[in-house]
């Protein structure tokens, strides 16, 4: 489960927690200060926070199962999307992803395997947390009023972890599992994906949209492909 070099370090606490409201408090400043215009699906500025349904590809396609996350977004137009009649418009865009996903029972099963001699030997579950932060050019193609396509792709930072969770004694106060041991690799990414926008109202604002993106780790985590479906927000 492991792969290539990885670096320990402390466990974090409430770490999804602190980067789902970092990403939360920064998609609603960036949406009040975007004005709308007449085409709900092309704003001058753009922000966007969906939920995710990941699975994994790859050699971690048999490392972990399904999961899901969130991602979170925003950008800006190059084009000039509130000009009549154009429809192809240009956006350059940064985003954020985090997914966790459980390791399977085989490779939980490999990873903890050699008795006391294995630090990870009592570990009795383990997930992966992943994280992404790439800067994604986007092309959006204007169909009506309401509906807009959208191709991105880009490259950036990405970090795969990995948690191992062993039993700890019950007290008055306290029962449950605890972090055995916590590894972790960066390295470099690249992602690819579309989809599609529809406004929620036919005078501007909020858009529900639909995408499919792929992330590949590059370097030491090039045994992982991600495949995120994301249903979300976008202004």
């Amino acid at each position: 489960m492991p792969q290539g070099n990885v670096s320990r370090t402390p466990p974090g606490r409430h770490r999804s927690l602190v980067c789902a409201t970092i990403a939360g408090t920064v998609w609603l400043f960036l949406a009040i200060g975007c004005p709308a215009q007449d085409q709900p699906q092309d704003h001058s500025c753009t922000v966007n926070v969906a939920g995710e349904f990941t699975s994994p590809y790859g050699k971690d396609g048999s490392n972990f199962a399904r999961g899901g996350g969130f991602q979170a977004g925003g950008g800006f137009a190059v084009t000039r999307p509130d000009e009549p009649g154009h429809v192809v418009n240009l956006y350059i865009t940064a985003s954020f992803m985090y997914d966790r996903l459980a390791a399977t029972a085989p490779a939980l099963a490999q990873a903890t395997s050699g008795g006391a001699t294995n630090p990870l030997s009592s570990a009795t579950s383990a997930h992966g947390s992943f994280y992404a932060t790439t800067f994604d050019p986007t092309v959006r193609y204007v169909i009506n009023r309401r509906t807009s396509l959208y191709l991105l792709g880009g490259f950036g930072w990405f970090r795969r972890g990995v948690d191992f969770n062993g039993p700890k004694p019950s007290t008055l106060i306290q029962s449950g599992g605890s972090t055995l041991e916590k590894l972790s690799a960066d390295s470099g990414a690249f992602d690819l994906g579309g989809g599609v926008n529809f406004g929620l109202a036919h005078n501007g604002g909020l858009m529900v949209y639909l995408e499919v993106r792929v992330y590949r780790g590059l370097a030491v985590n090039n045994a992982t492909t991600l495949l995120p479906l994301s249903v979300g927000l976008r202004w």
